[in-house]
């Protein structure tokens, strides 16, 4: 079994799950080699700061950085960029992101976890490439970044660098790099040993529209989101819509997309997904009846809408997340 030194960069106020998810992810697989006999550990795992010493998590706890990034004698296998909502102040550091890019040049395999995209991005490393990042930095790093090609949706993407989206994905893109390294049998070990999927299906943006609603802070669009979500059976058509809250369909549709940030169709099919989800998890009820109870006009359409949004069947959901 290959040994390989993994180093995650962090920073003052990072995401403390962004380090210890993929972190914990190759100490599980130490152990389960440690008890399978094997002469080495699949892994070494430092925390490389701007400099050695504590740095102060989102959170407030403090972590401890053993390595600097700028130290020349760092070759690691694999290079990972943690996140965090300080990401954007950590990426404004010239110096900082040079001894980063330098890092890179220096390693095997690199990657970021969640929004450390926005960082490894400044590095150039993501030019031209199909990179994804947390659902609510997708479009500032779009936006800071033309030549990435941002995919909202994914968990995680390989195009010759790692990323993964928001802060639980790094398990997930560990889970994938220990798969690839060492093969499936020890990925779905360490999987069952942290109580995650090995593989999540699905991607990210489906869990993200009733959040992005709470943003909102239009008591009439607020109201109509509140009633979308509790009467997802009901005729939720632009056009009823907009004569519940007495506008014209042009009116209500731009206020909408304004203060939601997708438009009311959208919103109200990811709104009736959900719905679908919580009766597949927690009713014995027929897809025919859900389709129903949910608002979609049969089976068939249900189904496509899902399977589209979720990236699995609304059969094999059930299977693995009923109660």
């Amino acid at each position: 079994m290959r040994h390989r030194s993994v180093v995650i960069v962090a920073f003052e106020d990072v995401q403390g799950l962004d380090v210890f998810g993929p972190a914990d992810v190759f100490y599980f697989a130490n152990y389960l080699a440690a008890m399978a006999g094997e002469d080495q550990t699949p892994y070494t795992v430092h925390v490389a700061g701007p400099e050695p010493g504590p740095i102060r998590t989102a959170a407030g706890p403090m972590i401890y950085a053993d390595v600097s990034v700028s130290d020349p004698r760092l070759r690691p296998d694999v290079l990972l960029v943690a996140g965090g909502l300080a990401v954007e102040s950590a990426a404004s550091n010239s110096d900082f992101v040079a001894a980063v890019a330098a890092l890179a040049d220096r390693s095997g395999e690199v990657g970021s976890i969640c929004s450390g995209a926005l960082l490894l991005a400044e590095t150039g490393l993501l030019d031209g490439r199909r990179a994804t990042t947390h659902w609510a930095s997708a479009a500032k790093l779009a936006e800071a970044h033309p030549d990435v090609d941002v995919a909202p949706d994914s968990i995680y993407v390989h195009d010759g660098v790692w990323s993964s989206a928001g802060v639980t994905a790094g398990i997930d893109l560990a889970l994938q790099l220990l798969r690839t390294h060492h093969g499936a049998v020890i990925a779905a070990d360490a999987a069952r040993n942290m109580v995650v999927y090995v593989k999540r299906s699905g991607g990210q943006q489906q869990f993200s529209a009733q959040l992005a609603a709470q943003s909102s802070t239009h008591p009439t669009i607020e109201d109509v989101c509140a009633y979308i979500v509790d009467h997802p059976d009901a005729d939720l058509s632009v056009g009823t819509l907009a004569e519940r809250v007495a506008m014209s369909e042009r009116s209500f549709q731009r206020l909408f997309s304004r203060e939601v940030g997708t438009s009311p169709g959208k919103y109200v099919e990811r709104c009736r997904i959900d719905a679908g989800r919580r009766l597949l998890e927690s009713t014995n009820d027929g897809l025919s009846a859900i389709a129903r109870r949910c608002g979609f006009t049969s089976p068939e359409t249900f189904l496509r809408s899902f399977r589209r949004l979720v990236g699995v069947t609304p059969t094999e959901y059930r299977q693995r997340f009923a109660a």
